[in-house]
C-alpha cells in the first residue's frame, strides 16, 4: 500500500502541489485540488483524476485498462549551451549534447492502445526543438530586451557576465537550467501538447554517458 502511495506524495511534493492525507471508511485518501486517491490493506488502490480518468490497479501492477508507452531514440537529442552560478565547475557558460526518453501512461482507448508511438514522437521532438542549439537559461538572468536581443546577466566563475543574446537563441525556464528542470520543462510541454490526457508523464534527460535526471509529472 505504502509504495504507490509514497510515490505520488515524491512526485507532488517535488512540483510543489499541496496534498492532505486522510483516513476514510477504512482507506487512506490522498486528496488535492486536481485529483483523489484512495489506498486499502490489501494493496489495492484507485486514483480518480478531475477530467474523469481513474487508474486502478494493486501495488504498482495496474490493471488492464491502463498502460504505458515509451520513445527513446537516438533522433531524440538536442545540443544546447547553459550555465549554473552556484556550482563553480558548471558557473561559466559550457554546453551538452542530451537525448531523451519519455514514458507516457494513461488509459488505453477503444483500440487498445494509450497513444500512437508516431504521435509521441513527433510531441517530443516539437518539444526538444525549442531547446536545440539554444542558450537554455533561467528567467531570473533576463534583465533586459532591446533591438530583439536579450542580456543575459549573472556572477560566475571569474567575476561577472553580460551576454547579448539574439531572442531567436534563447530558450528561457523556470528556475536554473539544470537537467533536472530541462525535464521538468519538457514534459510540461508534452502535457499541453498532448491530444490525450495522459495519467503521468515521465521524462529523461541525459546530460552525459550515465548521467541522467528524470521529471514525473502529473497530467
Amino acid at each position: 500500500m505504502g509504495s504507490i502511495r509514497t510515490l505520488l506524495e515524491r512526485v507532488l511534493a517535488a512540483h510543489g502541489v499541496g496534498y492532505e492525507l486522510v483516513e476514510a471508511d477504512g482507506a487512506q485518501e490522498l486528496r488535492t485540488e486536481g485529483m483523489q486517491a484512495s489506498f486499502h490493506e490489501n494493496g489495492r488502490f484507485s486514483i480518480k483524476f478531475r477530467n474523469g480518468d481513474e487508474l486502478r490497479g494493486a501495488g504498482f501492477v495496474v490493471e488492464d485498462e491502463v498502460a504505458t508507452v515509451k520513445v527513446a531514440e537516438r533522433g531524440l537529442n538536442f545540443d544546447y549551451a547553459h550555465f549554473l552560478p552556484h556550482i563553480e565547475k558548471c558557473s561559466t557558460l559550457h554546453g551538452h549534447t542530451a537525448s531523451v526518453s519519455v514514458e507516457v501512461t494513461g488509459p488505453k482507448n477503444a483500440e487498445g492502445y494509450v497513444l500512437d508511438f508516431g504521435v509521441l514522437k513527433s510531441a517530443v521532438k516539437s518539444a526538444i526543438e525549442e531547446l536545440d542549439h539554444k542558450l537554455i537559461v533561467s528567467r531570473r538572468y533576463i534583465v533586459d530586451l532591446k533591438d530583439g536581443r536579450y542580456l543575459v546577466s549573472f556572477e560566475g566563475l571569474g567575476g561577472s557576465y553580460d551576454l547579448w543574446v539574439p531572442q531567436s537563441r534563447v530558450a528561457v525556464i523556470e528556475g536554473e537550467s539544470t537537467a533536472e528542470n530541462i525535464a521538468a520543462h519538457i514534459a510540461k510541454r508534452l502535457l499541453i501538447s498532448l491530444s490525450v490526457k495522459p495519467v503521468v508523464v515521465r521524462v529523461s534527460v541525459s546530460e552525459g554517458i550515465g548521467k541522467y535526471a528524470v521529471a514525473e509529472l502529473l497530467g
